[in-house]
């Protein structure tokens, strides 16, 4: 556990060697850390030092000789913190600088990307939850989505989607439905920021599109398994044009909450 919080923060594999040694150990020389890590003294100094300076290591002289140990581990926690707040400043400084950087990426020539395999096409929409607050749509043959992509799949994006505050217009064709008792992840309304309209029979169709900003996700039933997402802000605008016609002539429909409430106890 500590191992993967100290790489987190930052520290290098020796480092946190050093480090955990000093936990287990207690005070110890240069000689002996390096003996007992089979590493060359310089590098145990250099590692120290990083250690020291960070608060988690702390010297002493016994006997004329320098001892090195493990600091009040508290520290480990404030350095946590510290790291926190530093990535809140960070992020405060992409979130001032983002309209320029989409001003700069809206102005670059559209881009599509493709995906195969059922391993590929799972990454297709991950780059939808980098966004938030925003509202998508989307032409989903749920049954054969769910054939491709997974029910864990679709639960997972949909507790996600949720978190991040994506709503989702959907609309399902008359032929390509799934039982919502047992897909509790289908549910309707404001919790699941979720609308579902049915397409008119006389519409079919196997494979999705999600559109959300400007980016549309591609995904081919399992027959054909891929995907591909473009990246275009005419191309969006056509989709989503598209996309409201066709839902001004589909049917509302609603789920059963008692049993997606269950879902929703896990986002």
């Amino acid at each position: 556990m500590i191992n993967s919080i100290l790489k987190e923060i930052g520290f290098s594999d020796n480092c946190i060697r050093i480090y955990t040694r000093l936990l287990e150990t207690g005070y110890s020389s240069a000689r002996q850390l390096a003996e007992n890590l089979n590493m060359p003294r310089p590098t145990i100094y250099d590692n120290l030092r990083l250690l020291i300076d960070s608060g988690l290591v702390t010297e002493k002289i016994e006997d004329n000789k320098k001892l090195f140990g493990a600091d009040d581990v508290k520290n480990l926690q404030h350095l946590i913190h510290t790291k926190i707040d530093d990535l809140k400043k960070k992020d405060k400084m992409i979130t001032d600088i983002l309209p320029t950087l989409n001003l700069n990426i809206k102005a670059l020539e559209p881009k599509i990307k493709f995906y195969s395999g059922t391993t590929g096409i799972k990454q297709v929409l991950k780059d939808m939850l980098w966004y938030k607050d925003i509202e998508s749509l989307s032409m989903w043959p749920i049954s054969e989505m769910v054939k491709i992509l997974g029910k864990e799949y679709h639960e997972d994006l949909n507790r996600r989607r949720i978190r991040q505050n994506i709503s989702v217009k959907a609309i399902w064709p008359n032929d390509n439905v799934i039982d919502a008792k047992i897909n509790t992840f289908l549910g309707v309304g404001k919790k699941h920021k979720r609308k579902l309209r049915l397409a008119p029979r006389s519409m079919t169709w196997n494979m999705g599109y999600w559109l959300y900003a400007d980016k549309v996700a591609f995904v081919s039933s399992k027959n054909e398994g891929f995907g591909f997402l473009i990246h275009s802000q005419e191309f969006s605008d056509l989709i989503r044009v598209q996309f409201e016609q066709i839902w001004k002539i589909s049917k509302p429909i609603k789920l059963p909450s008692k049993y997606s409430s269950e879902f929703l106890k896990t986002v």
